[in-house]
């Protein structure tokens, strides 16, 4: 076959059967049974012909390209995550994963990636949204082109747009309760946030669950919200705050980096992290909290499990297995990792 390119047709001669039997073996094509014989021989003459499959030409006649586009920021180590979680889902499935550029406007996402819909380019789109950037023209677009889209983390509880969600004030009862049962202290809540900017939905929900919490338990709530910045400028800052801490405490931290914050300041200060003071982060987005030292414990948001899932199930709508009326949201648990820094 050298010098020609192999067909369909090629494949069914040299496998002794009909072009609508390779057909099948190659697209799972429903009503036409395929014995396991004549499947082997089919996947055996695509192997000693090399016969690689147009994509193209499938494309115009499923209507589908095989592809999902992933939106979001690739220097926010969060959709890097979302990312990864994507492509084992995409992979596994026969889905690629074309990576969208993070534009500057909200204008250029409706435009560019719609386009990509309609031009059959892309089969669906799962995106890393900012919770408190709700757009309705976005929503109106998605509905009525029927363009499946799955946000991870944005339009918490809109009714026409899937979300994959974790279940944030879940994770602060359980982070809480860990403390509790391990050192028996009421933990103070460390609450950072960047200036002039709102806090989002998650570390609202974050808040209440510790409110909710120390009531429950007939405690005073002990709450500290600290604006986030860089260690050389914040050191004093940090290192005057852990000085005032009673001995033994504990400290339960929104964002890893504050819990990272108080351990350097400890270690400055030659308090022992994990008996002096009990430190733990409500997430590990960064991914940091395990090359501490001491480690960081923490309940951590599964952006690679959210990932997965949104893909997961942008696939079942693309294939009709769900309706694409079927805005019911996605909820995760956190994951729970015990490192050094809460001790017994």
């Amino acid at each position: 076959m050298t010098g020609k390119r192999v067909t369909s047709f090629d494949v069914a001669k040299r496998a002794g059967v009909s072009r609508s039997v390779v057909s099948a073996v190659l697209n799972g094509t429903q009503g036409i049974g395929v014995g396991e014989e004549k499947r082997k021989a089919v996947l055996e003459a695509i192997r000693e012909l090399n016969y690689q499959v147009d994509a193209q030409a499938r494309g115009m006649k499923t209507g589908l390209s095989r592809c999902l586009a992933a939106y979001g920021n690739v220097t926010n180590l969060l959709f890097l995550q979302v990312l990864e979680g994507m492509q084992a889902a995409c992979a596994g499935q026969g889905y690629h994963v074309l990576l969208y550029p993070f534009g500057p406007s909200e204008h250029q996402k409706l435009e560019g990636l719609l386009d990509l819909y309609l031009q059959r380019r892309i089969d669906g789109i799962v995106a890393l949204d900012r919770p408190n950037q709700v757009s309705e023209s976005w929503v109106e677009l998605v509905n009525s082109h029927k363009l499946p889209y799955i946000s991870v983390e944005g339009y918490p509880e809109h009714h026409q747009i899937t979300s994959v969600l974790m279940d944030y004030r879940e994770s602060i009862h359980r982070a809480l309760d860990f403390i509790w049962e391990r050192t028996g202290l009421a933990p103070v809540y460390l609450e950072l946030y960047h200036e002039h900017i709102q806090l989002g939905s998650g570390d609202r929900q974050r808040r209440q669950a510790y409110e909710q919490w120390m009531a429950d338990k007939q405690l005073e709530p002990c709450m500290l919200s600290a604006a986030d910045g860089p260690w050389e400028q914040r050191r004093e800052f940090w290192t005057d705050w852990v000085s005032e801490r009673s001995k033994p405490s504990a400290v339960l931290t929104n964002w890893s980096r504050g819990a990272v914050y108080i351990c350097r300041a400890a270690q400055l200060l030659g308090i022992e992290v994990g008996r002096d003071i009990h430190v733990m982060a409500a997430d590990n987005t960064e991914r940091i909290n395990q090359h501490m030292y001491p480690t960081i414990t923490s309940v951590e948001v599964p952006y690679v499990e959210m990932g997965r899932l949104a893909a997961e199930r942008i696939l079942e709508t693309i294939d009709g297995r769900r309706a694409f009326t079927d805005h019911s949201d996605m909820m995760v648990s956190s994951q729970l990792i015990v490192r050094d820094s809460v001790g017994s």
